[in-house]
């Protein structure tokens, strides 16, 4: 039976912002809510459009995920499990910002 997957922030979770990391096609991170959606976002330099990538987390809370071919450029990525921040970017709790120089082959 397939895991149950959560996209509530509601569930009691840690204040901490989750961190990132990107490299090749490949984003990871901790601190996120277990078994929870997380958006990636993608954000192409020079570009007034974002891209939102859904993924879910492993039970331990760790995202692991490959970014799609074809991207290219300098990409700035941040990830979100949408738990609440008055402060933050569309009020939700981000992860750090990693940015990633994609050329083409």
């Amino acid at each position: 039976m397939p895991a149950r997957v959560s996209t509530s922030p509601a569930a009691p979770y840690s204040s901490s912002a989750p961190r990132i990391n990107a490299r090749g096609n490949l984003v990871t991170g901790l601190g996120f809510l277990p078994e929870h959606c997380v958006a990636v976002r993608i954000t192409r330099a020079g570009d007034d459009i974002d891209d939102y990538l859904t993924y879910v987390t492993e039970d331990d809370g760790c995202l692991h995920c490959e970014l799609p071919d074809g991207l290219t450029g300098t990409l700035h990525i941040a990830a979100t499990d949408q738990r609440p921040d008055r402060d933050g970017a569309c009020g939700w709790l981000w992860s750090n910002t990693c940015t990633l120089v994609v050329t083409g082959t």
